[in-house]
């Protein structure tokens, strides 16, 4: 009994402890659940230290509530508003973020930072002006940056600002040292040149290329045709030369090279080149008569009469609807003053011509008549001469070439009334041709009607300054009237232009031997027989002066 009684004392003693431990455990568990685990607070130092840490962390959100709760405290916080904009511009918003990045530059106007990035986002996304713009002030206080140089001359490029865009290139060209690299920007100046329609320059830039380059075949092309645009025609002719020496007989070269050797009066070689481009051609080819007209027109220039008038009567005969041939060959009769056969040509082509076309004939007819009328006068037969005048009034009596012709004939016979009435009325047709005027002044002088005479001459060298003839005609009415003020500077005008005209020297000698000139006058008496030794009245003029100013000797 007392070891059951022990036991069960034993047992009840076991059992009170482990209630006693379950208490406890749970009373220190309910103690630990009431309690709040708080993580200790980082301490920072600012602001922009939390936002940094928050940046590092990706944790954008929070950064920019609190960055712009701080700003709010402090708005002249650039570093602050900095790395918000920083941030605004990786999560995604651009827009913001530009706003912030302009705020910095409206209070750090300097910040080249700023400056770039902004810059570099306008570059891209526009609006370009605004690129521009900060482009500009940063090569303003550094002008060795390169990025804002190339940047500007894209955007100068883009905006179709040529001129500025050739001055950032050329800046880079300076401090560009790469070959390749000064070869890229010579091509780009050289291409913007053309575009702002400086052939000149554009041409000079790519003959530099060229010498670079010269196997570049492109670039020779390029040279022939602004060669051409600058009208530099030997260096085109040369251009184009070389590049048919590396592509062979190319066609369309080819008739570029024909037409430039007319330009430049090389019959013999234009002949050529026709003949082969006719060798090439074929007889179907839309410009195959042009091209066999042309040849045959160079042939006349270069006197070949015989040879291009049979073949413009052969070419005719196989195209008798070609007007050109009809036109070359009336010219080719008239070369070798056979212009009987040529009106008839042109009488000719009147019968298959519409109206308005066979105006432009009879105005040939009529100029081709007065030529005929012009050899008879000079081979003395006046009366048929001025026969054929008439005739070439009648088909257009709106000449003004044939009353200037009959102008200048009836001059010729010293019939000056009808040479004064004749040049009126093609002053009348054609008032601004100084040719007729001046005709009209010497008619006048003639019959001693000096007043009429000198305004005449005025007129004549009012239209055409560079008409010497009438302007030493209207110095020399001038001087007929006593005005030699006004002739010696007219004088002094002529020996500009003909420094060694002996006769005009002279002349001016004389007007200040006229005005008391002594002097001056002794000088150009002198002058003009520097230039003519034999000229009597110089030489006379000046022996009277020297003879008056130099002292008799005892």
């Amino acid at each position: 009994m007392n070891i059951l009684f022990v036991s069960a004392l034993v047992i009840f003693a076991l059992i009170f402890v482990w209630v006693y431990i379950l208490f406890i455990t749970n009373s220190v568990n309910e103690k630990n659940k009431k309690k709040e685990i708080k993580p200790i607070e980082p301490v920072y130092k600012d602001p922009l230290e939390r936002c940094e840490t928050l940046f590092n962390q990706d944790n954008h959100t929070e950064l920019q509530k609190y960055a712009q709760k701080e700003l709010s405290k402090n708005y002249g916080n650039i570093e602050l508003r900095r790395i918000l904009a920083k941030s605004l511009m990786k999560s995604g918003n651009e827009q913001m973020a530009i706003a912030h990045y302009e705020a910095i530059l409206a209070a750090a106007p300097f910040d080249i930072e700023t400056q770039e990035l902004l810059a570099q986002y306008y570059c891209e996304n526009g609006p370009k002006t605004r690129a521009v713009e900060l482009y500009e002030q940063i090569l303003l206080f550094d002008k060795g940056s390169i990025i804002a140089a190339e940047n500007l001359a894209k955007l100068y490029d883009e905006t179709y600002n040529y001129q500025k865009s050739i001055e950032m290139y050329k800046l880079l060209l300076d401090a560009q040292v790469d070959e390749n690299g000064v070869l890229e920007l010579k091509y780009i100046i050289a291409d913007l040149y053309s575009k702002t329609n400086e052939f000149d320059k554009a041409f000079e830039a790519y003959k530099e290329i060229y010498s670079l380059d010269p196997e570049n075949l492109e670039i020779l092309i390029l040279l022939a045709d602004l060669a051409y645009k600058n009208k530099y025609w030997v260096d085109c002719l040369n251009y184009y030369k070389k590049i048919i020496s590396i592509v062979g007989d190319d066609f369309e070269i080819l008739e570029k090279i024909a037409q430039l050797h007319v330009t430049l009066a090389n019959h013999k070689e234009a002949i050529e080149t026709y003949t082969k481009i006719l060798s090439l051609e074929d007889s179907q080819s839309p410009n195959y008569l042009y091209h066999q007209n042309e040849l045959c027109n160079e042939m006349l220039k270069e006197g070949l009469y015989k040879e291009a008038i049979d073949r413009l009567k052969d070419l005719l005969i196989k195209n008798p609807k070609e007007t050109s041939f009809a036109f070359s060959l009336a010219s080719a009769y008239t070369l070798i003053g056979d212009f009987s056969v040529g009106v008839n040509l042109y009488q000719k082509l009147l019968e298959d011509l519409p109206v308005d076309q066979s105006e432009i004939i009879i105005k040939y007819i009529s100029n081709l008549i007065c030529s005929w009328a012009l050899d008879l006068f000079k081979k003395g037969e006046y009366n048929q001469a001025f026969d054929k005048f008439f005739e070439a009034l009648k088909y257009n009596e709106e000449n003004d070439e044939v009353y200037y012709q009959l102008g200048v004939c009836n001059y010729y016979i010293k019939s000056y009334q009808d040479s004064i009435a004749h040049f009126k009325r093609a002053i009348a047709i054609k008032p601004q041709d100084s040719r007729y005027y001046f005709g009209l002044g010497c008619a006048y002088d003639e019959l001693d009607l000096i007043k009429n005479a000198k305004m005449a001459f005025y007129d004549a060298i009012n239209i055409d300054p560079m008409n010497i003839s009438a302007r030493i005609a209207y110095a020399l009415s001038l001087t007929k009237e006593l005005e030699y003020a006004q002739s010696i500077e007219q004088f002094s005008i002529v020996l500009e232009s003909n420094p060694n005209d002996a006769d005009t020297i002279y002349n001016l000698a004389l007007a200040y031997d006229l005005v008391g000139d002594i002097e001056r006058a002794i000088k150009f008496y002198k002058k003009a027989l520097e230039v003519d030794s034999n000229h009597k009245e110089a030489n006379h003029n000046l022996e009277l002066l020297i003879g008056e100013v130099e002292e008799p000797t005892n």
